[in-house]
């Protein structure tokens, strides 16, 4: 599904990123770090709108961060997924392989790097727990989007062991499914990621992000996260939505 905007909303919103480009924003890391919740789905199984709508529960907090990644291994399979990226496939595998396991499915959901299967039996969320780690993540918007992160860990001989990753995510999205599964089916998705960087070095992590053309940057924000590349252990994440960078 595409969208089309007319000549003069083009034209506005030209003037908007034109302007959004001009400003930029620094966020901080807090004591607790909040949860970061994984989705993986696509627009092709059957199975996967009640965790997209459940995903659409989680409100990003103080306590967690979602991101919805949508892999690519259904498009082959009646209909392609517009927000469907290989490199979402070849994440889910890593987090499969640090379970032991050669087989991905969806839809899963991780927690801090780890499967989590509680989440379609209503289980809550752990406390959050204070972070070993302090990051700092600067954003300096325009098309793509230039950040840049650093991640000091409690214990700086574990550096070479983290890297930083930064996602582009997107709210308020909608699909009407014309063909697989789901067809016929109007798929509504929040915490989308649409473009997703790393990893970056720890220290002086810096990325261009880009922007794709139909994204509205009234519901867009960038999460950094820091993880460890052996187990998934997830040591920090911030979250800014990007017209606070605007301000």
């Amino acid at each position: 599904m595409h969208r089309s905007i007319p000549l003069i909303v083009s034209a506005l919103l030209s003037t908007s990123l034109f302007t959004f480009a001009r400003a930029g924003c620094v966020v901080q890391s807090t004591p607790a770090r909040p949860h970061l919740i994984e989705l993986y789905s696509s627009e092709g199984c059957s199975s996967c709108p009640p965790a997209d709508a459940w995903l659409r529960t989680v409100h990003n907090t103080a306590d967690a961060v979602a991101l919805e990644f949508h892999v690519d291994y259904w498009d082959s399979l009646g209909w392609r997924d517009r927000f469907a990226d290989a490199r979402y496939t070849v994440r889910q595998q890593a987090l499969a392989a640090r379970a032991g396991s050669s087989t991905v499915y969806t839809p899963e959901v991780a927690l801090d790097g780890h499967e989590w299967r509680d989440w379609y039996r209503g289980g809550s969320l752990p406390s959050s727990a204070s972070s070993a780690a302090t990051m700092k993540l600067t954003v300096e918007p325009g098309t793509p989007l230039h950040v840049h992160v650093d991640t000091t860990l409690a214990n700086p001989a574990a550096t070479s062991a983290y890297g930083n990753y930064v996602a582009l995510i997107e709210d308020g999205l909608s699909s009407q499914v014309r063909a697989g599964e789901n067809r016929g089916e109007m798929l509504r998705h929040d915490h989308v990621v649409r473009a997703f960087v790393g990893p970056l070095p720890l220290a002086g992590g810096d990325a261009e992000v880009p922007v794709p053309a139909d994204i509205d940057l009234t519901h867009a924000a960038l999460v950094a996260f820091a993880q460890r590349t052996r187990d998934g252990d997830v040591a920090q994440v911030v979250r800014v939505p990007l017209m606070e960078c605007h301000q």
